[in-house]
């Protein structure tokens, strides 16, 4: 073999050791996502696009975690289900979180996604029916176990109404109790109902507590004192990610929207863009330059105040161990 030839092959054989090198080399696993799951208040929309970008766009899958979202309702209480173990993280209202506590619930709230609550109730423009004083003798929606019914209870009390002036009735989140006269009144999300019925043509009237004085905290997403105790990096990893989802979607509306109609395909993008800029208000308060998620004692007093007021929460309840704020200002 002459010189050529020899350095040729030399030359060969080295290329074909490096790419076995390459292909042939075992690859280093990829470590495995951490599972949890999150329960939402109700169904998947506009008002939870913070937990579905962090999933779609892959801000919790970045902080290690493989979040299973699930849905709430009535069905699926997720104060009962984050306090069973069952789900790990959930969304629900402040004052329900109070009560929770009050009852010996040990759950806490970690990130706050709506500073003011869009409980309120709607009737058709033609009854007449424009404020809760005229509930009297009237059918009034109830959406029982939720955040409306202490809500209502505290209007009601504060105005010194008798609730035994009107009747309820159980309801869902179906509005056609009130278009077809089985109710008078009906609970809605001041964020979203109205602008589902007037998209179909309804003329309704929208009745808010807050201009009634009763201006309470809103969604919290909470875990439990033994998740925050045992585990409080996963919790860490879980609000990043979530503060993430949240800063996209104020960043990026229109592409947040993408992520949410991707996931969801049944949704109205129209319409879910709508419930977006209507929930403006109730996402920051009315300051827009506060940290997104961070809670204050005040605002929490002013809930507790309120409920134990008009309503039934006992006024022991402590809010300085209902919230912490810890993993928000931690949140990268």
């Amino acid at each position: 073999m002459n010189y050529r030839s020899l350095v040729a092959s030399v030359l060969m054989l080295g290329l074909l050791h490096g790419c076995g090198k390459e292909t042939g080399a075992p690859q280093p696993a990829a470590p495995a996502k951490q599972e949890v799951s999150t329960r939402l208040k109700w169904l998947p929309g506009a008002l939870y696009l913070g937990s579905i970008a962090a999933r779609e766009k892959g801000f919790w899958s970045a902080q290690g975690l493989n979040v299973k979202i699930e849905t709430g309702g009535f069905e699926a209480d997720p104060i009962k289900l984050v306090a069973a173990g069952s789900n790990d993280f959930g969304i629900t209202g402040a004052e329900q979180l109070l009560q929770a506590r009050a009852n010996g619930v040990p759950i806490v709230a970690i990130y706050m996604e709506l500073k003011d609550s869009p409980v309120g109730w709607m009737t058709e423009t033609r009854s007449g029916i424009t404020t809760p004083q005229q509930f009297a003798g009237k059918t009034v929606g109830a959406w029982y176990g939720t955040n409306s019914e202490p809500t209502f209870d505290a209007l009601i009390s504060k105005l010194g109404m008798n609730p035994k002036s009107m009747k309820r009735v159980a309801v869902k989140f179906d509005m056609n109790p009130l278009y077809t006269g089985q109710v008078d009144v009906i609970p809605v999300y001041l964020n979203g109902h109205p602008l589902e019925a007037r998209r179909q043509g309804k003329s309704v009237n929208t009745i808010n507590p807050r201009d009634y004085g009763i201006r309470l905290y809103g969604n919290v997403y909470f875990t439990t004192e033994k998740m925050i105790q045992e585990k409080p990096e996963l919790v860490q990893k879980f609000v990043s990610g979530l503060a993430q989802g949240w800063n996209f979607t104020f960043t990026d509306q229109a592409a947040a929207l993408d992520a949410l109609i991707k996931a969801e395909p049944k949704l109205d993008r129209a319409l879910e863009q709508e419930v977006l800029q209507a929930s403006k208000s109730y996402f920051d308060g009315g300051k827009s330059d506060e940290r997104p998620g961070l809670m204050t004692t005040e605002r929490w007093e002013e809930t507790k105040f309120i409920m134990s007021t008009y309503s039934d929460l006992p006024k022991t309840v402590e809010v300085s161990k209902a919230f912490t704020n810890k993993f928000v200002e931690a949140a990268r």
